[in-house]
């Protein structure tokens, strides 16, 4: 009953609206990778659904691109079937020799962003560009840039959004 109790609790926060500050983002942020690193256990209820496609694109070659998504089903619907509900999601591709990583963390009840990591090869040296991105009830709290910003904000809200929706049709099919 005990880790019934500890596989649920951090689902919880999830209802509790939109974060205020980058620190409750970060510790959303921190849930979420916990439910992952949980999400083998019999009780907890996540599921995971990953996306691989590969392609021949002009100029740049070969590229893969992995889209992995992790549902909570924690809620039913009034016939008892579970109702997946988006909170994290991770993409992987690169362009050329350049490899890039990013995470996209959401409200699993409304479905609006969070949280979004962007990491990339950087052009001119072997170090890597980072750019965090943390929203909340008013939109965009903070932002953090490490080397060059890989994305504006702004782009980032369409990107999140087209990647969403493209996981929930995937997991409807």
């Amino acid at each position: 009953m005990l880790s019934l109790l500890a596989a649920f609790l951090p689902l919880t926060a999830f209802g509790q609206g939109l974060p205020k500050t980058v620190k409750e983002v970060r510790e959303r942020y921190a849930q979420a990778h916990q439910e992952i690193a949980d999400m083998d256990l019999e009780e907890h209820m996540v599921c995971r659904l990953i996306s691989t496609s590969q392609r021949n694109m002009p100029a740049i070659g070969i590229q893969k691109e992995t889209l992995t998504a992790y549902f909570n089903n924690q809620d039913r619907d009034e016939d008892w079937y579970p109702i997946f509900r988006l909170f994290f999601l991770t993409r992987k591709y690169n362009v050329s020799a350049r490899n890039f990583y990013e995470e996209y963390l959401f409200d699993a009840q409304t479905g609006r962003l969070i949280f979004v990591f962007l990491q990339g090869d950087n052009y001119f040296s072997e170090s890597k560009d980072e750019t965090r991105y943390y929203f909340g009830e008013e939109g965009l709290i903070s932002e953090n840039i490490k080397g060059e910003r890989i994305a504006e904000a702004d782009s980032i809200l369409r990107s999140a959004e087209a990647l969403r929706t493209a996981a929930i049709t995937l997991m409807a099919q």
